[in-house]
């Protein structure tokens, strides 16, 4: 028997077609998502990659290779977060906006001598979707653009409110990652200690 027998008033047909509508346009938003997801996760590992190759001097294509040049190739990276406890090793982009955090996690603001940090992603399953399951004592490491790596514990895990500058620079800290909630009306912080040389 259809849906749409005649027996049905117009109002119940009506609500039929409509939660239909509505059922195709969740999906359709959730296939979107999960491509964008799958997109930043590739761009992400090239980025990783590429991160890999400059820390350890590897020059880029010569002149007269014959095949395009790699369209990532251009973008600045600061370093690479590696986040143990969520099997994450990510590529942290040098420059904030939109379009980079689609790629890749990056680095949102830092003190001009570079003492703390934050870093922000989209909640991706493999960008910052995981941060809230990261514990306090947790481990981190930041390996720089020049190699150099610097040793993180996490202090603490926080909300704030999406507007909230104020809250997001207060306290004491070296690093903190970031990220939005599901519906993007709160950021989700993650509050990092530099580990000591000598207790690493």
């Amino acid at each position: 028997m259809s849906l749409l027998s005649r027996n049905k008033p117009l109002w119940q047909k009506l609500c039929i077609v409509l939660g239909v509508i509505l059922l195709l346009a969740a999906a359709g938003l959730t296939g979107r998502n999960l491509w964008q997801q799958h997109q930043a996760e590739q761009s992400s590992a090239q980025l990783l990659e590429l991160a890999r190759q400059r820390m350890e001097g590897e020059t880029a294509l010569p002149d007269d290779d014959p095949f395009e040049p790699d369209p990532l190739a251009g973008y600045a990276i600061d370093g690479i977060l590696s986040i143990p406890g969520l099997g994450l090793e990510l590529p942290v982009l040098a420059d904030y906006s939109e379009d980079n955090l689609r790629l890749s996690i990056c680095l949102y603001e830092q003190d001009s001598d570079g003492s703390r940090k934050v870093i922000a992603g989209h909640n991706y399953r493999n960008h910052f979707g995981r941060l809230g399951s990261l514990a306090e004592g947790d481990s981190l490491t930041y390996t720089a653009a020049d190699g150099s790596k610097t040793g993180y514990r996490v202090l603490s895990l926080t909300e704030i409110d999406a507007d909230d500058r104020e809250a997001l620079e207060a306290g004491e800290w070296d690093m903190t990652l970031f990220t939005c909630n599901t519906d993007m009306s709160r950021r989700i912080l993650v509050r990092l200690a530099e580990i000591p040389p000598d207790s690493q």
